[in-house]
């Protein structure tokens, strides 16, 4: 297990936990605007779960190695990338209807 207090890859961000706040914020209100698009959802659940484990522990645990790389990643980073799945599918869905 790593502890990652950086952003993806371990990139250092100066702020880090207000950019994260500010980040939450504004995917909650992308979805309060079209509840179709839960992968805002999903999105804001992984960043929020990230947020607490690096208020509580100084960064997030990465766990979970991909097969072949140096990569680590958790369970709420998984959930983060099925919104981003979601939410693509949606807006592309979303596109082909008008």
């Amino acid at each position: 297990m790593m502890i990652n207090n950086g952003a993806s890859f371990g990139i250092q961000i100066p702020g880090m936990i207000w950019w994260q706040v500010m980040i939450i914020l504004l995917v909650i209100y992308l979805w309060s605007r079209d509840k179709k698009a839960w992968g805002w959802g999903l999105i804001a659940l992984g960043g929020g779960l990230n947020l607490m484990e690096r208020l509580i522990w100084g960064g997030v645990r990465d766990y979970w190695q991909i097969p072949a790389t140096s990569i680590y990643n958790n369970v709420n980073d998984y959930i983060i990338g099925v919104g981003v799945i979601q939410l693509l599918w949606y807006l592309l869905w979303k596109k082909r209807q008008k």
